[in-house]
């Protein structure tokens, strides 16, 4: 049972509530329809009934709500973003966040992205590029992600709102150096008003803390420049592939295996330990 048109974290709950009558199973609410793509194949057929909440606030909001109500067999998964770096706590003990800062950096440190470059990649410019940087695809595509996901960091921090919607890699990333152009990229969030000055802005990014790039890069940005680079510097990438395309052969190419050994994966399994008879998986 879906209820249409606008959903907030009460419509959510609402959801579950009522299509508890017609299914005594588990419920899984995830944040968007990406996240709904990767866990359809996955959840367990007639035990598992999966949840779009909209966004990540109405999936813990939603939680909170069916917690107060005792209603079991609910478990929500979100993107961690920054709370594990923040040591935000999750709202609901129904709540799991993701291994990495989000789906998406999953399926990039996850063999998918092998998958993808032997798909859509050449492999001697794949050679080339680790020949000449010493490292391998997946460690340059973290360097370069971690300009963008640093500045979202700070961001954060100071409640800064800077539209990153129009700051994306594919406006300050050279197609054919495949190099982020760091000095274009501050100047053009300062000039967007949400940062006092350049000055400020270098300040708070020499002051955040060394942590796991997994936890800081944002996995839409990652995508991005992966699909960047396969358009030259990797292989020879149509246009007409764009982010949505490269995401879902990443959600395609992740091994189940992957999910169940590691740490997200044993979250969902002690979640169904502690709430017997639920079955996510």
């Amino acid at each position: 049972m879906t209820l249409s048109g606008y959903k907030d974290a009460g419509v959510v709950a609402t959801e579950v509530i009522m299509t508890r009558q017609l299914h005594a199973g588990s419920f899984l609410i995830v944040e968007g329809e990406d996240d709904h793509k990767f866990w359809r194949p996955r959840v367990g057929p007639g035990h598992c009934e999966l949840v779009i909440g909209n966004g990540k606030p109405n999936v813990e909001g939603a939680l909170v709500r069916l917690d107060k109500g005792r209603f079991r067999g609910a478990l929500g998964v979100v993107d961690d973003d920054f709370d594990g770096l923040e040591g935000r706590l999750r709202p609901s003990p129904n709540l799991i966040g993701t291994d990495t800062h989000d789906l998406e950096g999953m399926l990039i440190r996850s063999p998918a992205l092998e998958r993808v470059l032997a798909e859509l990649g050449a492999p001697a410019k794949i050679r080339e590029l680790e020949e000449q940087q010493g490292r391998s695809v997946r460690d340059a595509l973290l360097e370069r992600g971690l300009e963008f996901g640093r500045l979202r960091w700070v961001a954060q921090r100071r409640a800064w709102e800077i539209p990153f919607h129009k700051l994306g890699p594919e406006r300050f990333l050279n197609r054919d150096t495949w190099l982020v152009s760091r000095d274009d990229f501050h100047d053009a969030a300062v000039k967007t008003g949400a940062v006092p000055s350049i000055d400020d802005l270098r300040a708070e990014l020499e002051a955040l803390p060394v942590a796991d790039p997994w936890a800081i890069c944002q996995g839409h940005d990652l995508v991005s420049i992966l699909r960047i680079g396969l358009t030259r510097v990797l292989g020879s990438l149509k246009a007409s592939k764009g982010v949505d395309d490269i995401a879902a052969m990443l959600r395609s190419a992740f091994d189940d295996q992957q999910l169940h050994g590691g740490h997200l994966g044993a979250a969902i399994r002690g979640w169904e330990q502690a709430n017997k008879p639920y079955l996510v998986l």
